[in-house]
């Protein structure tokens, strides 16, 4: 066998570790890249104007400027990710300190038919990223979204837009933070 081209295990061992090394960080490059160009495009929806960020005592009785609320003062504790019903929706305050982490909150009127519930969820489950869905009795459309500072109002469940928009907004708000 010709020695040139003869390599030791132990030889052979490094070049895998050596090659493996270069694939994890070409991976991570792409990753990074492909998260500065999300974050590097617009936001998705119409702007609101964000009158404050402060905390107010649980149970105060807050004034939004849009409705559903993209923003503003809120209670300390955030809302929870994930699907909530009629029953157990957590109050403006708690989920706007969520938009505040950013968290985007797919909000639909508490009427709906429950075949386009169904639907919502199949959608919203879908996409990943900090997502809260809450039914709303005074939302003036079916369905809209909120992410801190924006808003998108749907007439009919348009799944791209609504994909589009948690990917778009997610965690662009003035704190990174769990929710």
């Amino acid at each position: 066998m010709n020695k040139m081209f003869s390599f030791s295990t132990e030889r052979k061992v490094f070049i895998s570790i050596g090659l493996v090394t270069l694939l994890i960080m070409a991976g991570g490059i792409l990753l990074l890249t492909k998260q500065d160009e999300r974050l590097n495009s617009s936001l998705i929806g119409q702007e609101v104007k964000v009158e404050s960020r402060n905390h107010v005592p649980d149970g105060t009785e807050i004034q939004y400027n849009s409705n559903p609320p993209a923003g503003g003062s809120h209670y300390a504790t955030t809302a929870h990710a994930g699907i909530y019903d009629k029953d157990k929706t957590p109050a403006d305050g708690y989920l706007v300190h969520s938009l505040e982490h950013g968290a985007v909150i797919l909000w639909y009127k508490s009427d709906l038919p429950q075949y386009q519930v169904e639907k919502l969820k199949n959608v919203f489950n879908s996409v990943s990223g900090k997502k809260i869905m809450v039914p709303r009795k005074n939302l003036d459309v079916p369905i809209a979204l909120t992410s801190w500072g924006w808003i998108l109002k749907l007439s009919v469940i348009n799944e791209a837009k609504i994909k589009e928009f948690v990917e778009t907004n997610n965690d662009r708000a003035p704190e990174r933070a769990p929710i």
